[in-house]
């Protein structure tokens, strides 16, 4: 399953539920989740989305922790080079710093004003389920969920422009349905899961272990 979150009231969550074989991805489902007028009615739905379907590997775009001087100030953190605040490492996690620095990305920092609810939605639905990094146990199963980043997905694709251009992304993957840019999202996160899971991927690199990571997809 691929999902790119939003928050509970936006209406902008999108959920692709595929199978992926031989490289071709099958949709089965794909929806948006309707505005909810509180949390508790948000954290329930997309529970019974998770209990409800049979899923070998979740790949969300939202931030899965925090920095970790956030939760623990005294904790030593890596230096970084560079300017700007990307160097923080209150506002940035090391695998966003990573990112920035390998890439030229810039994700929004996961404590935000913008992302900080994303992430709050997020880390609570870990910690609803049994959550041993990077598994969830779901139903008796153990499911691993990867933190993705479309635009990161997109650019190991050559998919410079996908936003402006959702087309393009679309006859990439074959697809004729009309799909609006979260959803072309979610169905970047399929495809990243599915690269995740068949090891093309960077590993956590040292710098970050126990701070969370953003799995990048390899070209």
């Amino acid at each position: 399953m691929g999902i790119d979150l939003g928050g509970c009231m936006g209406g902008n969550s999108a959920y692709i539920y595929a199978e992926v074989k031989d490289g071709e991805i099958e949709i089965i489902e794909a929806f948006k989740e309707p505005k909810h007028k509180d949390h508790l009615a948000c954290q329930d739905y997309i529970i019974k989305i998770f209990e409800r379907l049979d899923l070998d590997a979740i790949a969300i775009d939202a931030p899965l922790s925090l920095p970790r001087p956030l939760l623990s100030p005294h904790t030593p953190t890596p230096s970084r080079e560079g300017t700007g605040e990307i160097i923080n490492p209150y506002l940035f996690r090391y695998t966003d710093y990573y990112l920035f620095n390998t890439y030229g990305l810039r994700p929004m920092p996961p404590a935000g004003d913008r992302i900080g609810r994303l992430t709050a939605r997020a880390v609570a639905l870990l910690h609803h389920f049994d959550y041993d990094f990077p598994n969830l146990t779901i139903n008796d199963k153990k499911i691993p969920i990867y933190e993705v980043y479309p635009k990161q997905i997109a650019q190991s694709l050559g998919l410079i422009n996908y936003k402006k251009m959702p087309e393009t992304t679309l006859r990439h993957f074959n697809k004729t349905m009309d799909l609006d840019e979260h959803l072309i999202d979610a169905l970047l996160c399929v495809y990243g899961g599915a690269k995740v899971l068949d090891g093309c991927t960077v590993e956590i690199v040292d710098e970050a272990k126990g701070e969370g990571w953003c799995f990048p997809v390899l070209s």
